[in-house]
């Protein structure tokens, strides 16, 4: 399980996240959603080491993490795709794919290779794989990224806007293959959404934010999207 009890962060001496408490449990899905501003991301960076946490824990399957570094969590199973994919554009496909092994170092992984489920689930990784990622459409992108973090073998996947400027048949083919990878991978997911009809028809669970904190948290099969339609109106 990942579970955070009373995270808070800041940037400099302002704070942005206050006692932030979220679990997500082997294999569920949960989705965080909130308006732009409101924390999320520094969440997402903060959970994976990319942003300092100033209180409260972090504990992923019961190891305190909190102050440990970004590739030591990665190595322990957190893989995370950042808002814009964060690929490197100037690399191939297939170099932007390689680029997940760092995260296999002191695994008992005896070949590394591009997993054939990575090419299974998202086709254009192969099809693909000697272009440019600075190239491809955001769809095609978003793909890779998500590919690359599954090379790293993740036990937890942290989605931020993965929705975001991609075509409607994209956003199927990824939602397609996210329950694949909870099914098939037993991989949990923590996904950052502002598409709540994504959100809905994917997660288990869903948290608000508003301004660093958390406000609602519950069952999305017990609360239709419309109901919290309101903490993302401006």
């Amino acid at each position: 399980m990942l579970r955070l009890d009373g995270v808070t962060a800041a940037y400099g001496q302002s704070p942005v996240l206050f006692g932030i408490d979220l679990t997500v449990a082997d294999a569920e899905a949960v989705t965080l959603i909130g308006r732009n501003g409101v924390g999320k991301t520094t969440l997402l960076r903060a959970i994976t080491g990319l942003h300092p946490v100033t209180g409260g824990h972090v504990h992923l399957n019961g190891a305190p993490i909190a102050q440990a570094a970004a590739f030591t969590r990665a190595r322990s199973g957190l893989a995370y795709v950042p808002q814009g994919r964060g690929l490197f554009g100037h690399l191939t496909v297939e170099e932007n794919l390689l680029m997940g092994f760092p995260a296999l170092s002191g695994r008992p992984v005896t070949r590394r290779e591009i997993p054939e489920l990575v090419y299974d689930l998202f086709p254009i990784c192969r099809d693909l794989a000697g272009r440019k990622a600075g190239n491809l459409s955001g769809g095609q992108q978003q793909q890779v990224a998500i590919g690359r973090a599954l090379v790293t073998q993740p036990r937890y996947l942290l989605l931020d806007e993965p929705t975001e400027g991609i075509q409607p048949s994209v956003v199927q083919d990824i939602e397609s293959a996210l329950r694949r990878i909870r099914t098939d991978l037993r991989v949990a997911v923590l996904l950052v959404e502002q598409y709540l009809d994504f959100a809905w028809s994917f997660a288990d669970r869903y948290y608000v934010m508003q301004k660093g904190r958390i406000v609602e948290t519950g069952a999305t099969a017990d609360t239709p999207a419309h109901a919290v339609q309101r903490y993302l109106g401006v």
